[in-house]
């Protein structure tokens, strides 16, 4: 593998970070089909720092729950498109389900909470998951009871809800009571540990249960990426590392400070609208005989899959009004590494705070 080091740094000093490329495309790009091709984009996985940490935090809280009485439980919250629901399908693909003579095994299971939401229709969705023939009928405490006995006969040792927040879209202090209540329950009687993944103010139901909101103390919350806390890098790092993976027979330099810029702007440090990007350009590339994603085809990518969502915005792909700001937020966060009083602190925090809105203008 080959090391690597790009330019991540400020206008008056500079940061060195050794990239690891990925290891080798099996085939040479002359030889691979275009179905190959596209495959390897639609496949693109950067599993960066923060990625990482909350991976290690989930499978913390999934050991160290063998530890305790109570099981260790976590949070994680999140906006639309930041990463959350990839994480929680990359921590499962280490436990697949395994068919014994005996029955299956799920070491791991996990559910989308559907919408609208009831403790009914995910304690059916539950038991669906783990083979239940009559996963609906029943009682509430019926199928409760059901799920309990098929979680420790399929060794269940963890459990995924995804999309939390339909529980908040009821808009019923009522309902929040009861899937508080129930959620506890569970806990407690199966002593399995569980990871909830949903929206930030899904982290309203803990409101009404103390005793549920002390389980899930271990919160995380997986925020876009930012430029103005750090000039870009993680975010350029992370654009790096989606270039190593690109089957493309040119550079595309989306690392570069101007070309990354233009992304942060297209996507507000959204992973989702970057990868949409990305993947999307790599196509018109592949399909059109070029080499690299260049302006144009990128201008295109963003008018079909970010636009809809992002009216207000100019193309940062045919328009430079998205660099004009760029210099002056970069002297301003330097500024604000070096600050020694508090005055100046507070002044030069809100210089970029400034700056931070003309970015999102």
């Amino acid at each position: 593998m080959e090391a690597r080091l790009i330019w991540l740094g400020c206008e008056h000093w500079i940061t060195f970070i050794k990239i690891i490329s990925m290891p080798k495309m099996p085939k040479s790009l002359s030889k691979m089909t275009l179905s190959e091709k596209l495959s390897i984009a639609n496949n693109i996985y950067v599993a960066y720092p923060r990625f990482k940490e909350i991976l290690s935090a989930i499978e913390d809280c999934h050991n160290f729950s063998n530890l305790k009485d109570e099981p260790e439980c976590l949070f994680l919250k999140g906006e639309t498109g930041a990463g959350k629901t990839t994480i929680f399908k990359s921590y499962a693909q280490k436990y697949p389900r395994i068919e014994t003579d005996s029955g299956t095994i799920v070491k791991l299971l996990s559910v989308t909470i559907p919408s609208p939401a009831t403790v009914k229709s995910v304690v059916s969705k539950l038991l669906w998951e783990l083979g239940d023939p009559a996963y609906e009928k029943g009682t509430i405490s019926n199928q409760t009871i059901r799920l309990i006995g098929l979680m420790k006969d399929c060794g269940v040792s963890l459990v995924f809800l995804d999309e939390f927040q339909h529980f908040i879209d009821r808009d019923s202090a009522k309902v929040l009571r009861t899937v508080s209540d129930w959620l506890k329950n569970l806990i407690l009687d199966t002593k399995v540990p569980m990871v909830l993944i949903g929206l930030p103010e899904a982290e309203a139901v803990f409101k009404f249960n103390p005793q549920l909101s002390r389980r899930f103390a271990n919160r995380h919350n997986l925020s876009p990426f930012s430029w103005t806390e750090d000039c870009g890098k993680e975010f350029r790092t992370f654009l790096h590392a989606i270039e190593s993976q690109l089957p493309l027979e040119l550079e595309s330099n989306l690392a570069s400070e101007e070309m990354a810029f233009r992304f942060y702007y297209a996507s507000d440090g959204i992973i989702a609208y970057v990868m949409k990007l990305v993947r999307y350009g790599t196509y018109l590339t592949l399909t059109e005989g070029l080499n690299k994603l260049d302006y144009p085809v990128l201008a295109r990518a963003f008018e079909k899959y970010v636009r809809a969502d992002k009216p207000y915005k100019k193309n940062p792909f045919l328009n430079d009004d998205c660099l004009v700001n760029l210099e002056k937020k970069i002297s301003l966060n330097e500024s604000l590494v070096n600050i020694g009083s508090t005055n100046q602190r507070i002044k030069t925090k809100k210089r970029n705070q400034k700056a931070s809105d003309v970015l999102h203008k």
